[in-house]
């Protein structure tokens, strides 16, 4: 028998966007899309993988600023703060990590991996093949999730989000497609 597992996550709404310009935090954009997009923010600065290229430095006003106007569906969860190294040197150690690639590959990166790389680095989360809706639930069963904060979530039940989930397979054909679309 098959299980069907329900991925979610109780978020609070978002009050105060100067709290999340501080700590170490998983951003994922566009939510409830297949595949959604991921990337980490330390103490304000965005960085993620992308079909394009690299994403450095971004500053965590832009990444609201787009969020705001293009009313992009958005979670952030604050990450469990390390016991040894700072965030400074966290931040740091991911951008190295995020310079081994050039930009999400069909079969070869996807948004997720250097973020994989991180967390096998800092927390212990062996880097599997998980797709991100059971990383999530990985980080959340382990308590590396400290609180879930919500931006523009369009299907509000009762402040519980549920992720969509996808195959591998479903994955790649979208990079593929993704892929095919930035070449023209």
């Amino acid at each position: 028998m098959i299980e069907n597992k329900i991925y979610s996550l109780v978020y609070s709404e978002n009050e105060n966007a100067e709290a999340l310009k501080k700590n170490a935090w998983l951003v994922i954009l566009h939510a409830s899309r297949i595949p959604p997009h991921v990337g980490v923010m330390i103490n304000g600065n965005y960085n993620s993988l992308t079909i394009k290229e690299r994403e450095l430095n971004v500053s965590a006003e832009a990444v609201l600023k787009t969020i705001s106007q293009k009313k992009i569906e958005a979670l952030f969860l604050k990450l469990a703060k390390h016991p040894v190294f700072s965030e400074d040197y966290q931040l740091g150690v991911f951008q190295q990590q995020l310079n081994q690639f050039t930009a999400v590959k069909q079969n070869e990166a996807t948004c997720l991996t250097p973020i994989k790389l991180f967390f096998e680095e800092f927390y212990a989360i062996k880097n599997n093949e998980q797709l991100l809706f059971d990383f999530v639930d990985t980080l959340h069963n382990n308590d590396y999730i400290s609180e879930a904060v919500g931006i523009n979530i369009k299907d509000k039940k009762e402040n519980i989000f549920t992720f969509a989930t996808y195959t591998n397979e479903e994955l790649q054909e979208r990079i593929k497609q993704e892929q095919e679309i930035n070449k023209k």
